[in-house]
């Protein structure tokens, strides 16, 4: 796992305890890595993963309750997968600032399970993919390094990277935007279910607010296609499948 991913599987970790947690952008984070917010309160998290090579000193937690303060949070939160110093322990006991130790996973934060190997029958069905792990790694995982469009326009998103941490893609813009792999496992399966959902209904399960881009990686499938719906945009299974 990989820094990026360890702060994903961190921001997740919050989320599943009720904060509403978003990793930050990687340029002008303030030394901030999640921003999670819950019944009124706005906690500054820094992420270290240093395993047994390094400890956390106090100077790194006097520096994260000044990044804390100037992104106007309440708290202060450092997590890490290794140790601290008695004086870094003694500095975060003074300033109020949570310690959390979270091991790394041996595995990437939402493993997928792997695609199985079809055989006789099952390998000439025309049903397709029936599992999220399927699916992504039969159609999403090839997406990398292509251009795909956002719905609704006509600008080209790059598909910058896809692994078992989710998706980086690039905007028209030049942004670059990593939209983890849980909000994609939760619209894959209810798909696959055969409900529709809606891009609305994306972002209130992601606070990253990533609709767009979850959207029009799936439609770049040719497993899932929109629809307008009167509430909006909406994605299904495709008709022909």
């Amino acid at each position: 796992m990989t820094p990026e991913e360890y702060e994903h599987h961190v921001a997740a970790l919050l989320r599943s305890e009720g904060w509403s947690a978003q990793v930050t952008t990687y340029s002008g984070d303030k030394g901030l890595d999640v921003i999670a917010v819950r019944d009124g309160r706005r906690l500054g998290v820094q992420v270290k993963m240093y395993r047994t090579t390094r400890r956390v000193n106090a100077a790194q937690v006097r520096e994260l309750v000044g990044a804390a303060q100037f992104a106007d949070c309440t708290g202060a939160m450092l997590v890490t997968d290794g140790e601290l110093l008695d004086t870094a322990q003694e500095a975060a006991d003074k300033l109020g600032v949570e310690i959390r130790h979270v091991p790394v996973p041996r595995q990437t934060r939402t493993a997928v399970e792997p695609a199985p190997a079809r055989s006789g029958p099952e390998a000439a069905s025309t049903q397709g993919p029936t599992t999220f792990g399927e699916v992504w790694h039969e159609h999403v995982v090839p997406l990398a390094g292509k251009n795909i469009r956002t719905l609704g326009q006509d600008r080209p998103n790059l598909v910058v990277r896809v692994d078992e941490g989710g998706v980086t893609r690039e905007t028209s813009s030049g942004r670059r935007q990593h939209i983890p792999i849980e909000v994609f496992r939760w619209a894959i399966e209810r798909l696959l279910r055969g409900d529709t959902i809606t891009r609305e209904e994306i972002n209130q399960h992601y606070t990253g607010r990533a609709s767009s881009g979850v959207a029009a990686v799936l439609v770049a499938t040719p497993l899932f296609e929109q629809v307008m719906l009167p509430s909006g945009i909406g994605i299904r299974l495709t008709r022909q499948r």
